[in-house]
């Protein structure tokens, strides 16, 4: 499968990390990073997470600074979160910059979101949904290759932001209505499926049981029910019947795999047709579906 240049950098900026090597994946993203000019935020957040692990938080104060003159935030809620940055909270420019992007937050107005089209046009319509804060030309390029002489597909950005560069999808109404105007915008009234990563998984799947026959497949990839009320969430959205066609791929060690497996249990005793698959030594990543599910989506689509 087809990956985006960029996966080969997070990947290996993560095993160092993974391994506590901070002075590898530095040097990895000083090195890799200008030659993916597009992703230079995401490359930012990251030197300033390191730059701070490593007992040099001057420079991690200061590569922030420098981001947000050149027109990057992040929510501030998310700095809070990340562990690798508790070492700038005793830096006196640190909190002060928070409370600026935290101004540019509360400013920021989404301009028109990212789509990418690809497949077979007029085959089977899907909706590809991105993960949580991921890099969308990567998700794309995942969502791209598993439509590849099947199916149609459209991926929206999310127009919900974390950070200038980080696309969520953490309110699922907008979620909902983002696309549910994208596919009546390509394909009219045409029932349509999705399929989604992470976050992305999770909200495919609210979407198809929620939805009747409008929405009658979803395939989900990893889907992100690690909490109580995220399993909860995607159970309250089911209606009755028609239901849809149900695929999960999970990895044995995503530390959401009970989740899924407490899911698809409810579905499957609701009367659902849920199809799981765990692929063993496999964590919270992409993973592709077996070629016969993809057949069998597309199929089930078009028979609908």
């Amino acid at each position: 499968m087809n990956r985006h240049p960029y996966e080969g950098v997070e990947a290996r900026v993560l095993t160092a990390y993974a391994e506590a090597d901070f002075e590898s994946a530095l040097a990895t993203l000083d090195d890799e990073g200008i030659r993916h000019p597009h992703q230079w935020e995401r490359t930012a957040y990251w030197r300033s997470c390191l730059l701070a692990r490593l007992g040099r938080p001057d420079e991690a104060v200061d590569n922030f600074r420098q981001a947000l003159e050149a027109g990057a935030w992040w929510s501030p809620r998310l700095l809070e979160l990340e562990n690798d940055l508790d070492p700038l909270w005793h830096h006196p420019g640190y909190r002060p910059m928070l409370e600026e992007m935290e101004r540019r937050r509360q400013a920021w107005a989404p301009p028109a979101s990212g789509l990418l089209l690809g497949g077979s046009r007029g085959a089977a319509p899907f909706v590809g949904l991105h993960g949580r804060n991921q890099v969308f030309e990567v998700d794309a390029a995942h969502l791209l290759a598993l439509a590849a002489g099947r199916w149609e597909i459209a991926i929206p950005e999310s127009g919900q932001r974390i950070a200038s560069d980080g696309p969520v999808w953490d309110d699922p109404d907008r979620c909902r209505q983002q696309v549910r105007s994208t596919a009546t915008t390509l394909w009219g009234e045409r029932a349509f499926g999705v399929v989604g990563f992470s976050q992305g998984g999770r909200r495919a799947l609210q979407l198809a049981l929620g939805a009747g026959d409008n929405v009658p497949v979803a395939i989900v990839i990893a889907p992100m029910l690690r909490r109580t009320s995220e399993l909860a969430e995607v159970i309250g959205s089911l209606r009755g019947p028609p239901w849809p066609l149900v695929f999960i791929v999970t990895g044995e060690r995503d530390p959401a795999a009970a989740g899924v497996d407490t899911l698809a249990t409810h579905l499957h005793d609701e009367g659902l047709d849920v199809r799981v698959r765990i692929e063993p030594d496999r964590g919270h990543e992409w993973i592709d579906p077996p070629p016969g599910w993809l057949r069998s989506a597309g199929d089930s689509l078009i028979e609908s």
